[in-house]
């Protein structure tokens, strides 16, 4: 058993084939959600405004949420990573700016056991109407997102290796701050403008060959240290 390891993992384009957000909107969200989105893009907007703003634009209710979900597929190597997690102790979270509900009606979906999930709290109005609340909103001036992930990571600093895994924007912040980074596609982009240390990784393979080698030459009684034969391309 590992007792000094914790994951903490994005969501969306991480654990899922794509953005379960965007697919939700193109299938089921008046048209005038992609004004909102160009305000996002272009920085007039942060994800947190963006994201309120979008969310009830979403029609049908959870049903139809439901019925969209089921054409969403996961990384099919994240299942016997999340499996090795919890046969070796190692803490696996769940952490996103996406919606709560979605993230655990996936996971219930295809039975996969997660610690812990942090993300924006999807509620449905007696009339249908949806809106998405911030019960983690970040407390610090000029952050914009949905949620503090970098927070939520400081909670084992000092006490574990935190290793995060991750793909987009919302990465960003909490990779600076991360013990060890996996990274891909904007993330990937951003750590090596900033000189942030991170290996590029495709599926959730290679992230469990890396850590079990840091789990069985590393003694759990050494909390942070360096990760043996890990490759941190900039």
């Amino acid at each position: 058993m590992s007792s000094f390891v914790e994951v903490y993992c994005d969501f969306d384009g991480t654990i899922t084939r794509g953005d379960t957000i965007d697919v939700l909107l193109e299938r089921l969200a008046d048209p005038s959600w992609q004004n909102i989105e160009q305000r996002w893009v272009k920085g007039e907007i942060g994800s947190r405004e963006c994201m309120r703003q979008q969310v009830p634009l979403i029609r049908g209710g959870w049903k139809a949420i439901e019925t969209v979900l089921d054409d969403v597929k996961i990384d099919p190597t994240f299942v016997k990573f999340a499996a090795w997690c919890r046969k070796n102790g190692v803490s696996l979270k769940v952490v996103s700016d996406g919606i709560d509900k979605v993230i655990h009606h996936i996971l219930k979906r295809e039975k996969i056991h997660v610690d812990n999930v942090w993300a924006n709290h999807l509620i449905e109005h007696e009339s249908g109407e949806l809106e998405l609340a911030f019960p983690h909103a970040p407390q610090v001036v000029n952050c914009t997102s949905g949620l503090c992930k970098c927070k939520i990571l400081a909670v084992g600093a000092n006490r574990y290796v935190r290793v995060v895994i991750g793909d987009g924007r919302s990465d960003f912040c909490w990779a600076a701050d991360a013990d060890v980074v996996f990274a891909k596609k904007a993330l990937l982009k951003h750590c090596r403008e900033s000189g942030i240390k991170a290996t590029p990784y495709e599926d959730f393979h290679s992230i469990r060959a890396t850590l079990q080698e840091m789990i069985t030459t590393s003694p759990a009684s050494e909390p942070l240290i360096t990760v043996p034969g890990l490759a941190q391309a900039v």
